[in-house]
């Protein structure tokens, strides 16, 4: 939907949180629980990776919605089906499954590369089992935050840069 510069940046601001944090959360837990890290040791070494994979996730998941057109590419493929944004739940599910696509591959590739090939020290050969090993629990959870949290963000944002929706009918 057309918007001005400043309500998609802030748009894209709240909307990587949430994304950010639970795309973390899973990826983290499932890394450290297959790391063989010892019971005693799991929970801070659990907490660390998050911290640090939130951040990261935060500022790479910036980057996706600011330059990849992630939600324009939704938009069309919906659109594809016959789908218009009138069409209320079926066309956001429609539409989520590009966007939530785009950010999830993106974070995965360079979050798995970090924590499994440089902070864990894998050899290179391993990335596609280490990303395979969380990618699809983190496009579920992200497919559901971002389905939940997209409309919310972006209605925050229209009324904070006092920039009205469009008329869809």
């Amino acid at each position: 939907m057309p918007m001005k510069n400043s309500t998609k940046l802030v748009k894209v601001l709240l909307t990587n949180i949430p994304i950010a944090v639970c795309i973390s959360l899973v990826a983290s837990y499932i890394g450290i629980s297959s790391a063989g890290v010892p019971e005693e040791a799991f929970m801070p070494a659990f907490l660390s990776t998050a911290a640090i994979n939130i951040v990261m996730a935060y500022i790479i998941s910036f980057f996706i919605g600011w330059f990849i057109p992630a939600e324009k590419w939704g938009f069309a493929f919906a659109g594809a089906f016959g789908l218009k944004p009138t069409d209320g739940i079926k066309f956001g599910l429609v539409l989520n499954i590009v966007v939530n696509t785009v950010y999830v591959v993106v974070n995965a590739v360079i979050l798995t590369f970090v924590n499994a090939n440089v902070m864990q020290g894998m050899p290179i050969s391993m990335f596609p089992m280490a990303l395979l090993g969380s990618f699809f629990q983190c496009w579920i959870v992200g497919y559901i935050v971002s389905l939940l949290w997209a409309q919310p963000a972006e209605k925050i944002a229209r009324n904070l840069m006092n920039d009205p929706a469009p008329d869809m009918h």
